[in-house]
């Protein structure tokens, strides 16, 4: 067990992160939502460190003017979010437990069923739709669930730490690579 921990902290990954958390906390986290894909490189290390979970990337793999203006964008051209998506399409074609959805979190949410283990939210970093996001999937979170997002902190995306600040007060965790964390009760 020992190693397992040293391993995800020496990598210093949000993904590893939230496996070692759950590992601290002993949560058992059989299914993932991460809101906010773009090219998988999460998502890639989610499925490494959760082999068996159920994993529900979502992500609109195009550009939109609140996300655009949100400062979060990582480009302006849709050819970037079709190559990203073409990324991710073939990271997962071969995994039956892995189910993309290309909508916004909010959108998608009414697909995804209820007590999920752990959402990570990193897509719009916008205050008002982080706080969106956070409001929508803290619902469907199991109690002693996960609800994530990464972020917190960066100054030129002050959204997520507002957003977080305002809805958990001081009842979430930070950890490394910006990570927030909150147990739901």
């Amino acid at each position: 067990m020992l190693e397992t921990l040293d391993r995800l902290l020496i990598r210093k990954h949000r993904g590893c992160y939230l496996k070692y958390f759950s590992l601290i906390h002993e949560i058992e986290v059989k299914t993932i939502v991460e809101v906010g894909v773009f090219r998988g490189k999460n998502a890639e290390v989610l499925r490494e460190e959760f082999p068996d979970a159920n994993l529900y990337l979502i992500d609109p793999w195009a550009p939109s003017s609140t996300y655009l203006e949100s400062g979060s964008a990582v480009s302006e051209k849709r050819v970037v979010y079709e190559k990203a998506l073409e990324r991710v399409e073939k990271l997962f074609k071969n995994d039956p437990n892995v189910t993309l959805i290309k909508k916004t979190g909010a959108e998608a949410a009414v697909e995804i069923p209820n007590n999920l283990d752990l959402v990570f939210i990193d897509a719009n970093h916008a205050y008002s739709k982080v706080k969106q996001e956070i409001l929508t999937w803290s619902e469907k979170v199991r109690p002693g669930g996960i609800l994530s997002g990464h972020n917190y902190g960066r100054i030129r995306l002050a959204g997520v730490k507002k957003a977080v600040d305002e809805l958990f007060e001081e009842n979430f965790y930070l950890g490394q690579d910006e990570v927030w964390l909150h147990i739901k009760e």
